[in-house]
């Protein structure tokens, strides 16, 4: 039997799904029925429904998935979990610190992955909230071999760039994981813009240092961890 108070807190946890769902949309980080995202609500997961693009979901539709086992416990109208579902329990399995998942499919981000192969920092912000960006070679999407993949990656960065395929971003909670999507985005794009006028000048590693250990930064980047999850 579920508690009253589990009950508020899978409630909050979905209408927070649903909230960045649609400024995933309107960020411009999916197109159609494209990308998926998580979020933990104790030792379940609650996931976007397969099949669907995010603006055609209502809250209920986010599919509960138990971390340990992968059993479906919380489904509304016989509803599937997105298609990458083993993808988003590589990441919550790997790191106990992760509280969401976010997996779009951004166009610089792809671009970058599949021709250059690297993405440093260019801006303040990539520095602080994003840093070092992991890179995967092409695996089929939505395949055991992709979770694997990522599961081994994830461990070592907050981002990952997936070749021919897209993005995943984790966080303590949906904001931070949303706002690295989307300053992950803007950092391919600044990139892409870079080599078509020259050789970029990318953040040294002490450049990067000196920025995360800003007073402002810190301060900032402590506000988005402690964000409620709902």
């Amino acid at each position: 039997m579920v508690s009253g108070s589990q009950e508020g807190i899978v409630k909050a946890v979905r209408s927070e799904l649903w909230k960045y769902g649609r400024k995933i949309i309107e960020s411009g980080l999916v197109v159609g029925p494209g990308g998926n995202i998580s979020a933990r609500a104790g030792n379940v997961m609650y996931i976007s429904p397969s099949g669907y693009a995010f603006d055609d979901v209502e809250p209920e539709d986010y599919v509960g998935v138990d971390i340990s086992s992968g059993d479906l416990v919380d489904v509304n109208e016989n509803k599937k979990p997105s298609s990458e579902v083993l993808m988003h329990l590589a990441c919550y399995r790997a790191r106990q610190d992760v509280g969401a998942v976010v997996h779009i499919h951004p166009a610089y981000g792809i671009a970058v992955a599949s021709t250059i192969g690297r993405l440093e920092a260019m801006f303040p912000d990539f520095a602080a909230y994003v840093g070092k960006v992991g890179m995967l070679g092409y695996v089929v999407p939505s395949s055991a071999e992709l979770a694997e993949a990522v599961e081994r990656k994830i461990v070592d960065y907050n981002a990952i760039l997936m070749s021919n395929h897209g993005a995943v971003t984790v966080g303590a909670n949906l904001k931070e994981a949303f706002y690295r999507a989307v300053i992950l985005e803007e950092g391919a794009k600044i990139f892409v813009l870079s080599k078509i006028l020259g050789e970029p000048r990318v953040f040294s590693e002490e450049d990067v240092e000196e920025i995360r250990n800003l007073g402002a930064e810190k301060y900032r980047t402590q506000l988005l961890k402690q964000s409620r999850q709902a």
